[in-house]
């Protein structure tokens, strides 16, 4: 007998259906890690730099 995932006998898995949103945590974490590279290129570079580089990327954002 073969394997038949979808049958009408057999009952749903636990947790079948549902899955997690991870939206937020992921957006958080990527504020994080740009905070991080932003104290990075301050500690090589120096702050006019990091500033220069946090407009840049401002200005290069799709705005609606």
């Amino acid at each position: 007998m073969g394997y038949r995932p979808n049958t009408e006998d057999r009952p749903p898995l636990p947790g079948a259906g549902y899955m997690e949103d991870y939206t937020m945590p992921f957006l958080v974490m990527a504020g994080v890690l740009c905070l991080m590279l932003l104290f990075a290129i301050w500690a090589a570079w120096g702050f006019p730099v990091a500033i220069g580089l946090a407009w840049l990327t401002d200005r290069m954002l799709f705005r609606r």
